[in-house]
C-alpha cells in the first residue's frame, strides 16, 4: 500500500513539474506568431536587405576579379525564436527574442582549367585590400586550408571547392523551416550548368548573424 502511495505521489509530482515547465516555457519563450511578426518587422527587413547586399557583393567580387562566372546563387535565411532553456532544474531565460542569420552559396564556372583558375583566384587575393581571403602565401601551408570535403580551400570562413576526378559537387540542399529561400535563377540546376559550361566551383560564405532582438 505504501509503495502504491509513493508511486502515485511521484507520478503526481512529475505531472505537476511537466505542467510547470510547459507553462513557464509558454510565458518566457517567443511564440511562433510573435517570432514571425518580429522577423517581418521594419528593423529586421532593413537588416536583412543590408546582409544580403553584403553577401552578394562578396560573391560578385569573385566574378569581377577572377575568371569565375556566377551561374547560380542560393541564399538560406533563418529566423528562430528564443526559447526557454534548462540547466538541470534551473530555468534559464533566452538571451534573445529572435535571432536571424543568412548563408549564401554561389556556384560558378570558369573557361580555364582548374589549376589556372585557382592560381588566378589566389592572385586576386594577393592584391591589397582584396575581399578574397585566398592567397599564394597561404596556399598549401596555412592551417586554415583544409584539403578534401567540405572544401578544397577554406580561409576566413570562405569555403571554396570544385568538381574533380573523384567527385562532383551535388545539388543545393533543400532546407525545411527557412524564413526565406532564394534560388537564382529559379530553375537552374548544378547538373544543367555543368552540362553547358563544364566544371562547377562552389563558394560558401560565412553565415551572417544579421538580426537579434
Amino acid at each position: 500500500m505504501r509503495t502504491v502511495l509513493l508511486r502515485s505521489a511521484g507520478t503526481a509530482l512529475l505531472l505537476a513539474w511537466n505542467l510547470f515547465e510547459r507553462a513557464l516555457s509558454l510565458i518566457v519563450s517567443t511564440g511562433p506568431r510573435k517570432a514571425h511578426r518580429l522577423a517581418s518587422g521594419k528593423a529586421a527587413q532593413q537588416a536583412r536587405h543590408a546582409s544580403e547586399a553584403r553577401l552578394r557583393a562578396i560573391a560578385d567580387g569573385y566574378e569581377e576579379q577572377t575568371p569565375l562566372t556566377l551561374r547560380l546563387l542560393v541564399i538560406d535565411d533563418h529566423c528562430v525564436p528564443g526559447t526557454l532553456d534548462w540547466d538541470l532544474f534551473t530555468p534559464r531565460r533566452p538571451t534573445y527574442k529572435l535571432r536571424c542569420w543568412m548563408r549564401l552559396t554561389a556556384y560558378y564556372t570558369s573557361p580555364l582549367p582548374s589549376s589556372d583558375t585557382i592560381d588566378a583566384i589566389l592572385a586576386a587575393g594577393d592584391q591589397p585590400l582584396s575581399a578574397i581571403p585566398f592567397t599564394h602565401e597561404h596556399d598549401g601551408t596555412g592551417t586554415e586550408l583544409i584539403p578534401g570535403p567540405p572544401g578544397d580551400r577554406v580561409r576566413a570562413g570562405h569555403v571554396l571547392d570544385w568538381d574533380n576526378r573523384i567527385r562532383t559537387l551535388p545539388e543545393p540542399e533543400e532546407n525545411c523551416g527557412l524564413y526565406r529561400h532564394v534560388h537564382e535563377p529559379p530553375h537552374a540546376t548544378v547538373a544543367d550548368i555543368r552540362h553547358q559550361h563544364g566544371s562547377i566551383y562552389r563558394l560558401v560564405l560565412p553565415a551572417d548573424d544579421y538580426y537579434r532582438i
